[in-house]
């Protein structure tokens, strides 16, 4: 979960719907996942990834390590 108090405000004013997956027990779900998205250069976890509300849209993969200012780029890439 995000830490800086900035980025969850911003994702509270988007009405961002934040998702975290177990994938302790290898759930096919998930592993589906991991693989379509193994495509954009992540194939393992943890991977957070930014799903804009525009079908349309690009996914964005989020690097592996990332700060408040990264998660809030992406996010306003997101929204545009």
């Amino acid at each position: 979960m995000f830490s800086s108090k900035e980025v969850l405000e911003r994702l509270e004013e988007l009405d961002v719907l934040l998702v975290k997956a177990d994938n302790t027990h290898g759930d096919p779900a998930i592993n589906a996942d991991l693989e379509r998205y193994g495509e954009n250069g992540r194939s393992n976890l943890p991977v957070n990834i930014i799903v804009p509300a525009d079908p349309d849209q690009k996914l964005i993969i989020m690097p592996e390590f990332f700060g408040a200012e990264e998660a809030l780029e992406a996010l306003e890439q997101a929204t545009k």
